[in-house]
């Protein structure tokens, strides 16, 4: 088998196929032709193979986070524009008895109401890596796997924006005025255009598979305002306060728009329990941790798994959290916490990942 055979091969287990392969072979074959030998000095084609994936896994998950907010603005135009378009203000909300019937109009209200929340926050949060780290040629495989899974959370919030507005168009087709059906409609079909699209991205960047370990981090890396140490113990005091600040800022606005402060807190108090939910339910997918110190307390903790397992991605980036948290109490040393980190970095089990954790309260060893 030749130096350029195995590299294919390589490619190919890595995730590469299609065009991306075929260009990296036939740039590299034009090289090899143009200089023999020049093999020697390309390496190893195993370790060349997982340079070219772990790149190309960082761009197409950066890009596809990328593509999945562009479509997620076209649902936000298809959600909004009707609701803002002259002479709309007084009849595009007939009484929801006024309908085809109430199975078209309760999941329209979900779709319209709570789905654009959990879009808005997965999605924003999936582009916000993407373009902290807009500049890394490689970022690790783990944090990766989190900026795919909030885009897929993201996409699957945004088409359930588009089909409850299309549920809302067909519930009131007989009563809403016939120009505004076909604008709310047309929008709608644009939007989910645009999220298929997005989908296929986002599916042909999962195909990749990165072999960086490291770390995948959490919201309190994407969002330094709120980077307190009492707050990573107490993470369900941040899904608490984001839920009573979007709750406070949907009375407000509702009050004043409908002149009203009643439908204001009605309204404010559904907007905060949907996101208290979303939240409870979605949170560690999308990244908020759980307690730091969960990894060696609760029953999933690390002393009660088997030392021999091998260690995840999860479990490095919660004895991460441990030992930065043990930092902060001045329980190690600047030069310890970095030390200990590399060590956790490159550990392959739970018992290797264990003996990071050696002197901190409780001793897991």
């Amino acid at each position: 088998m030749s130096w350029l055979d195995r590299l294919a091969r390589e490619l190919a287990a890595r995730g590469l196929t299609g065009g991306d392969r075929r260009r990296i072979i036939l740039e590299l074959d034009d090289h090899i032709a143009c200089e023999p030998g020049v093999e020697a000095r390309l390496g190893d084609p195993v370790e060349l193979a997982a340079t070219f994936a772990d790149e190309l896994a960082t761009s197409t998950a950066r890009r596809s986070a990328y593509v999945v907010f562009a479509a997620l603005v076209t649902a936000a135009v298809a959600l909004i524009v009707p609701q803002l378009a002259p002479g709309t203000a007084s009849n595009i909300f007939p009484g929801f008895t006024s309908g085809l019937s109430l199975w078209l109009f309760f999941p329209a209200l979900l779709g319209m109401y709570v789905a654009p929340q959990v879009a808005l926050v997965a999605g924003t949060l999936a582009a916000w890596r993407a373009v902290r780290h807009r500049r890394d040629l490689v970022r690790p495989a783990a944090e990766l796997a989190l900026v795919r899974r909030r885009a897929w959370i993201a996409l699957g919030a945004g088409l359930a924006t588009v089909a409850g507005i299309e549920l809302y168009v067909l519930d009131f087709v007989a009563v809403l005025p016939a120009w505004w059906l076909v604008l709310t409609g047309g929008l709608g079909a644009v939007a989910a255009c645009a999220l298929l699209f997005a989908g296929k991205e986002l599916a042909s960047a999962g195909e990749l598979r990165s072999g960086t370990t490291g770390p995948a981090g959490d919201v309190f890396d994407d969002l330094p305002i709120i980077h307190y140490s009492w707050l990573r113990r107490h993470p369900w005091a941040l899904g608490a306060l984001g839920s009573m600040l979007v709750g406070l800022a949907m009375t407000l606005f509702m009050a004043h728009a409908e002149r009203s402060v009643t439908e204001g807190l009605q309204r404010g108090v559904f907007e905060a329990l949907a996101a208290a939910v979303g939240f409870v339910l979605l949170g560690r997918k999308i990244g908020v941790p759980g307690s730091p110190r969960l990894a060696i307390q609760s029953g999933a903790g690390l002393a009660r798994i088997p030392a021999e397992r091998l260690a995840g991605d999860e479990d490095r980036s919660r004895v991460e959290q441990v030992l930065r948290e043990g930092f902060g109490q001045g329980r190690l040393t600047l030069e310890q916490l970095t030390a200990r980190l590399e060590v956790a970095h490159g550990a392959r089990t739970i018992g290797e990942l264990r003996q990071t954790l050696k002197g901190l309260p409780p001793d897991e060893r």
